[in-house]
């Protein structure tokens, strides 16, 4: 574990392994524990690279959060943990893949390949979707207790697991600041066209129809790209972790 001050917060991360730097950048709430399941399989030939975002788990903020330029911040922390570490090819997940493409628009040179796994972009969420609950107004209005079970909801998991302290601090940053970033957030399509980074887009094989699926075949259409298959759904990589490990390496290699 090794920390890095930033401005505003302190950015914790762990590296494993040998070889080429491999970045994981987590989604939404989540920190580096939700690539357990995969981390030390890529570890067997690559530098693996996972940390918390600033504002989850163990890379706390030093004050509140800025009321605009969220999404910036997050981009430019992995830029600054990039600068540590090296470049690196990155797997980014849901609402990290978001970080992402921010990233690559303002820190191209920091990355080779870019994977970004089902990221969930509004303009091409399915309406349905759209016409949900604001789960951001609901934490506003009734906090973690009432947001956390709507958000679970739209996500087909009813009833909701046990939200642990850790967890209801994370969320209560993901819903008051990080969720109407990413829900706000639209992408500049030709910068990313005439980006130097190499941008794949991931869609889960058991996630077709999923919100996040929709949202990253709509981004590859856009981009010219054809979304590459990756086995599991929009957690495929904690579930399946040898086979996504597999399909990552190919992917990476170009196959």
């Amino acid at each position: 574990m090794t920390t890095l001050a930033v401005p505003g917060a302190t950015i914790t991360y762990d590296v494993i392994g040998g070889g080429p730097v491999l970045l994981l950048v987590p989604g939404g709430p989540a920190d580096a524990t939700v690539f357990t399941p995969i981390r030390s399989l890529l570890a067997e030939d690559h530098t693996v690279v996972t940390y918390d975002p600033r504002g989850l788990s163990r890379s706390p903020l030093d004050g509140e959060p800025p009321a605009v330029g969220i999404l910036r911040e997050h981009a430019d922390d992995v830029h600054r943990l990039l600068a540590e570490v090296g470049p690196a090819d990155v797997l980014a997940s849901s609402g990290g893949a978001v970080t992402m493409l921010e990233h690559v628009l303002r820190h191209p040179g920091d990355v080779r390949t870019v994977v970004l796994h089902e990221p969930p972009i509004t303009r091409y969420l399915p309406a349905e979707t759209l016409a949900g609950p604001d789960i951001p107004a609901i934490f506003r209005d009734q906090g973690v207790g009432a947001a956390f079970p709507a958000f679970m909801a739209t996500l087909g998991i009813d009833p909701p697991p046990p939200l642990d302290p850790r967890g209801e601090g994370n969320f209560a940053y993901f819903f008051g600041h990080l969720m109407p970033a990413v829900g706000a957030y639209d992408p500049d399509l030709d910068a990313l066209r005439a980006t130097s980074a190499r941008l794949v887009v991931g869609a889960g094989e058991k996630s077709a129809g999923q919100p996040a699926h929709e949202s990253g075949l709509g981004l590859a259409a856009d981009l010219g790209l054809i979304a590459q298959p990756f086995p599991g759904d929009h957690g495929g990589f904690a579930a399946e972790p040898e086979a996504f490990a597999a399909r990552l390496r190919e992917v990476l290699k170009g196959r």
